[in-house]
């Protein structure tokens, strides 16, 4: 039999973690920080992972978001971590950027996984499968043994830039018993203004086009959205990040199709300051003051040339070195989707995949999920609370264990 238990995401978005166990195997999937202010923020205390003696016998990341990675510094010397090779880079990079503000490195440590290549431990097989979501290079996980299919999907999109091959992939997948899907959006009703990444990337052209000074702001860590605007500054114009961003969009594009790479990317530097103010650019900030007085320089001597586009979550609106930001341009235009699939998305996939049994993790939802999306007759829809489990076996009238 294979026991699944979700240890944290049942009722909240971050800080999610699954357990898949059989008699033989114990292993983990994401191990992340929950979100400020929501839920439960006490961090993850489980038995042989965080204390006591090491029983588990590999943690498996789907991405470097730190909702799902941010704990992995608690657990026990010697539990393996697995996570895509270049999602790894981009995290040990991450990591050693920040290392001066406290944050301790490990990524350098974890184990590389290749798409479509399996790793057995004992009596499970886990099948990493490429995914699509803001965090480029994220994985679902497709786990075997003891005649049971569960796949865990991470988070993921449908409106990216993969969507087809997202679409091949749930089209392609097999029968499932337990299928484990994120629900971010399930209370949001996401219906933005722009349905797809491509329309991201068509309304930066046309700002482009417009003003000669383009200021991105956005997440490093979006490195599809940073390449995108990358692409729609012009030739004789110039890509500006800086030193960290561009060390982090060179990793990216070591692995990636060049349809998808980013275009001519310099740090800022005074050495490029004239050139800058000649030529006109497209340029990504963030929070902190040299970034605002940049943005405020700008605004101040170009208004009709220059606008911010806002390129994030709403909600990191109110976030006070975002709003001090976002104060100082005048002329600002939010462009943005969500890294998450739409509730009318998973509908879709639920419908495609046809699995046994499902199970709707990082989400806030409190009712029934019958009771917000339309899911097929045949599939049984589980509703857990964090530290019960399901039981896969050979009776299958048994499914909750308290």
């Amino acid at each position: 039999m294979i026991k699944v238990i979700p240890h944290r995401g049942m009722r909240q978005i971050g800080g999610v973690c699954t357990e898949v166990a059989t008699d033989e195997a114990r292993i983990l999937f994401d191990f992340g920080s929950p979100l400020e202010d929501e839920g439960d923020q006490n961090p993850l205390s489980i038995e042989g992972i965080t204390k006591g003696e090491v029983d588990c016998d590999a943690i498996f990341l789907t991405h470097y978001h730190g909702d799902h990675v941010g704990e992995i510094p608690s657990i026990k010397a010697g539990i393996p971590v697995y996570m895509q090779k270049t999602a790894r880079k981009l995290l040990l990079a991450q990591q050693q950027h920040m290392q001066c503000h406290g944050q301790e490195v490990w990524a350098d440590s974890a184990r590389n996984l290749e798409y479509g290549v399996p790793v057995i431990i004992k009596d499970l097989k886990i099948t990493p499968i490429e995914s699509d979501h803001s965090a480029i290079d994220s994985l679902m996980f497709l786990i075997e043994g003891h005649g049971k299919r569960i796949l865990i999907t991470g988070d993921y999109r449908m409106h990216g830039y993969h969507a087809e091959r997202m679409e091949k992939t749930f089209r392609e997948m097999g029968h499932i018993d337990l299928m484990i899907t994120e629900g971010t959006n399930l209370t949001n009703d996401y219906k933005g203004f722009y349905k797809n990444e491509k329309d991201v990337e068509n309304r930066f052209k046309e700002l482009k086009q417009k003003y000669k000074y383009v200021f991105l702001f956005t997440s490093s860590s979006n490195i599809d959205r940073i390449s995108a605007f990358s692409r729609q500054v012009p030739y004789g114009q110039y890509v500006i990040t800086d030193d960290y961003q561009k060390r982090i969009l060179k990793i990216a594009d070591e692995e990636r199709e060049d349809k998808y790479k980013s275009h001519k990317v310099l740090y800022y530097s005074d050495y490029l300051k004239d050139k800058m103010e000649n030529c006109g650019f497209g340029m990504v900030v963030r929070t902190g003051e040299k970034f605002c007085q940049i943005v405020k320089n700008y605004f101040d001597e170009y208004p009709d040339d220059t606008i911010l586009i806002y390129s994030m979550w709403s909600g990191y609106r109110t976030l006070p070195g975002v709003k001090k930001i976002l104060d100082i341009a005048k002329n600002q235009e939010t462009i943005h989707v969500s890294g998450h699939i739409t509730s009318e998305d998973l509908e879709k996939v639920v419908k495609t995949v046809k699995p046994v049994k499902l199970m709707i993790h990082h989400t806030s939802v409190e009712e029934k999920f019958g009771e917000i999306i339309t899911l097929p007759k045949n599939v049984k829809s589980l509703f857990l609370l964090d530290g019960e489990s399901i039981v896969l076996g050979k009776n299958e009238s048994v499914d909750i264990i308290v």
